[in-house]
């Protein structure tokens, strides 16, 4: 693909500085763009490599006057050169079709929805407009796929679940399975029935290999525009507001309820049946044992006011001295006690 300079300000809205015809073929980092691509810096702590690049143009933040390069100027330059990323590698599509797959005369797949080789579609299910379902997906009875749904290779859609519009589903992963339910009769583990579903909201994006329990009655709510790292578990009845970040290798126990906004990092557990208010963060591993109020910065284990993680790790990090100073003032308090005993003697 080749635009120039005008033409790829245009598409983002945007002022330019510099030749209108500069051809542009292609997109890089800063730091290995050459002739012929286009770059970005996001603030003046990378205004510096402005003066090593190869690039043949740069989007740049606003108020950066003295870029000597050919630029656009954004208020958001990540944003836009994504925009221009996109533009320049737009995801391929499979033509609108059934191609080799199984799909029930009791389904529903729309004209212009693909439906990639050995994936398997069952009775009272639906697929909308503009959907992709890539080879070896299995989408269960009475599933709802919304308009412009991605559902990558080797995902499997249990019964009854519904996804929204524009979601992406990556592959490996697991939507309405069985939550972890059992009751003890005498010593056995006996499974009570998961009954329930799972409903997901617009502009949901889910990781790789990630388990989406269904309800065991009722539904497992994730909403719209959430946002799911690989290797992720949300157990049965979990619900998860809008917009919330779960990164990798989270994991949610059953009927808890997380709020809009939060961002759970890296490895964080929650505990089963808490409530946890919009706007909360949690910093990697932390471990949830109890509700947090809206707004709620923590870390540690178990969770605790993120100032008050941050004192424990520094305290703990001053253990090995510590304990390399009581046992010298404990030797020093022997000695004491000796020579008080041998005075009073």
């Amino acid at each position: 693909m080749r635009l120039t300079l005008e033409e790829i300000a245009e598409r983002l809205r945007l002022a330019h500085t510099g030749p209108p015809d500069l051809p542009i073929t292609g997109v890089a980092a800063i730091e290995s763009a050459a002739e012929g691509d286009i770059s970005f810096v996001t603030d003046r702590k990378h205004q510096a490599e402005l003066e090593q690049t190869g690039a043949s143009a740069v989007i740049v933040f606003e108020g950066c006057d003295d870029c000597r390069l050919p630029h656009i100027t954004s208020p958001n330059p990540y944003l836009s050169f994504v925009e221009v990323v996109n533009v320049f590698h737009p995801e391929p599509r499979p033509a609108p079709g059934v191609s080799g797959a199984s799909v029930s005369p009791e389904a529903q797949v729309a004209s212009s929805a693909s439906v990639g080789a050995l994936s398997y579609i069952e009775a009272g299910a639906s697929v909308a407009a503009d959907c992709v379902i890539y080879p070896q997906v299995y989408v269960g009875r009475n599933v709802k796929i919304g308009p412009g749904t991605i559902i990558k290779p080797n995902v499997s859609i249990l019964d009854d679940t519904s996804i929204g519009k524009r979601c992406i589903i990556h592959s490996g992963t697991v939507i309405g399975s069985d939550g972890y339910g059992f009751i003890d009769d005498k010593g056995r583990h006996v499974k009570i029935p998961q009954i329930g579903n799972v409903e997901i909201g617009d502009d949901v994006e889910i990781g790789a290999c990630v388990a989406v329990d269904r309800g065991t009655f009722g539904s497992t709510v994730i909403g719209s525009g959430c946002k799911i790292d690989n290797l992720v578990h949300v157990a049965h009845n979990v619900t998860v507001g809008e917009n919330t970040l779960l990164v990798a290798q989270v994991g949610i126990a059953g009927s808890s309820s997380i709020g809009k906004h939060c961002i759970l990092a890296g490895q964080v557990g929650v505990a089963g049946h808490i409530s946890i208010g919009d706007n909360v963060i949690a910093a990697s591993k932390a471990g949830i044992p109890r509700d947090l109020k809206e707004g709620s910065v923590v870390g540690g284990i178990p969770a605790v006011p993120v100032e008050v993680w941050r004192r424990q790790v520094a305290a703990m990090l001053r253990l090995p001295n510590l304990m390399k100073e009581l046992k010298e003032l404990k030797k020093q308090v022997e000695v004491l006690n000796e020579r008080l005993s041998e005075s009073e003697s």
